[in-house]
């Protein structure tokens, strides 16, 4: 069966108007070409759908049957040629993004209200995966759109940075070094250590043992945890200090401090994607947080 669109849309016209000179004019095309068009329709499907003499024009059996199914077939049309647009401009869809902890505080829900405000009908999921994980699903589709920190080194991936933290120091309300305004960087490393896992942020360990290298601090790593609530929980228990993004600073936690480190050392958190990803919805929410961190 060979119908088309278009005969779909004159037999509605027709069936309006009950007019063949009326319908014409409404879908912008000569008489004899929709009556040509009607016989078409109907020679396709078997039978008259109109009864037509010189003084009118009466919708048969059969056409008032498929009129119904017609202003149904074109509404669909609209709407999946609506859905199409939409998806274009990335108002539509799926979105999977991955976050670490250290950016659950700050840029993730800002950067998730502003996407959200904009794009209020994609349909958005947020996980919570470390550095490794994110890399991983990634690149096999599993996610969309990771936050991260470096390192990231990968060809089918672009990073973008969006945000560089000062870091500060962790430390227990009854230490000495406790209320203080600002310290350097060698008193940091100088304490007993207790930092988030390498396997979470490889990064950020990394970093704080470089620092302790650079300054040749003697503090000892006292113990290693995979989330920043326990770090933190570590820390008021008085095992030692530990070393992280400022963004820390908007968690509470009893029994803990935050201090300015000076130093000049910062950390970095990146956006990644797929290099072959040219998603609206991607780019979108990827505009979403370049302005929740300049925000």
């Amino acid at each position: 069966m060979n119908i088309e669109l278009r005969h779909l849309r004159y037999f509605l016209a027709v069936a309006d108007e009950l007019h063949f000179g009326r319908a014409a004019e409404r879908v912008h095309v000569a008489q004899p070409a929709i009556s040509q068009q009607i016989r078409r329709l109907e020679a396709e499907i078997g039978t008259e759908l109109f009864h037509r003499n010189r003084r009118e024009v009466r919708l048969a059996p059969a056409g008032e049957a498929l009129r119904d199914y017609a202003v149904r077939a074109i509404d669909e049309v609209n709407d999946g040629v609506e859905a199409a647009r939409r998806a274009a401009r990335g108002e539509i869809g799926n979105l999977t993004v991955g976050f670490l902890e250290t950016a659950a505080s700050t840029i993730v829900p800002r950067a998730v209200r502003q996407f959200r405000a904009a794009r209020p009908d994609v349909n958005l999921t947020l996980r919570e995966l470390g550095v490794g994980a994110q890399i991983d699903d990634l690149q096999a589709g599993r996610l969309d759109v990771g936050i991260i920190r470096p390192p990231a080194d990968a060809d089918d991936l672009v990073f973008e940075r969006i945000i560089d933290e000062e870091l500060i120091a962790a430390v227990p309300s009854g230490h000495p070094l406790a209320g203080r305004d600002q310290i350097t960087a060698r008193t940091v490393v100088d304490q007993p250590l207790v930092l988030l896992s390498r396997e979470v942020v490889p990064g950020l360990y990394d970093q704080v043992l470089a620092i302790r290298q650079e300054e040749s601090g003697s503090g000892a790593i006292a113990q290693e945890a995979t989330s920043i609530q326990a770090v933190l929980g570590l820390v008021s228990a008085e095992l030692g200090i530990s070393v992280m993004p400022a963004s820390v600073r908007s968690l509470s936690r009893e029994g803990v401090e935050f201090v300015a480190i000076r130093s000049a050392h910062r950390s970095a958190l990146l956006t990644a994607r797929r290099r072959d990803d040219d998603s609206p919805v991607v780019e979108a929410f990827l505009a979403a947080a370049r302005a929740a961190a300049s925000g």
